[in-house]
Formats: structure tokens, C-alpha cells, sequence
């Protein structure tokens, strides 16, 4: 089972790099789950995995709020052109 995740934000974090901030709306988010495939930057669609999950304190109504971190990190810009507040997000099982 994998998650489904309504984006509110994406930050940089020093030594974390970009970091996707929203609300789960299905399923759970975890470690090792990777994204639907992603156009980021010039880039053929690649899939991110998810290297850490966060549980934050809820920001607004609509879910618990998690922050996800990815190995490999893209830059930032990429990472908000590919995923824009509001975007759903898809993290599905490796494999």
C-alpha cells in the first residue's frame, strides 16, 4: 500500500536538501517508497525514494502533516516545478 500526499510546500534543509511538505490523504508515507515517475528539470521522469518520514504537528485541517525527504535530493527548483502546492503526490512500494 502505498500514500497519497496533497503538497503544501517544498523547503531546503541544510543537510537534508529539499524537503516536500503535506498532508497524507490516503495510505501511509514511508521509508522506501518511491514516487510516481517525475520530470524534474531537463530530465528524463525519474522516481525519488523517500529516505525519511517526519510527522509534523498538523499546519491546517486536511490530514496528518508530514515532511519527506528524499535520498538523492533534487534541487529545490526542480522539486517545485514537478510537484506545485496543491499537486498530489504518489509514493507507491519499490518494486
Amino acid at each position: 500500500m502505498g500514500a497519497e500526499i496533497v503538497v503544501h510546500n517544498a523547503i531546503t534543509i541544510a543537510g537534508r536538501g529539499a524537503v516536500l511538505i503535506g498532508h497524507v490523504r490516503t495510505g501511509t508515507a514511508r521509508v522506501g517508497q518511491v514516487t510516481a515517475p517525475l520530470v524534474l528539470g531537463r530530465a528524463v521522469a525519474q522516481r525519488l525514494e523517500v529516505s525519511a518520514v517526519e510527522r509534523l504537528s498538523s499546519m491546517q485541517a486536511g490530514g496528518p502533516a508530514v515532511g519527506l525527504v528524499f535520498r538523492n535530493p533534487p534541487p529545490l527548483g526542480d522539486l517545485q516545478r514537478a510537484l506545485p502546492v496543491g499537486s498530489i503526490l504518489v509514493l507507491e512500494e519499490p518494486g
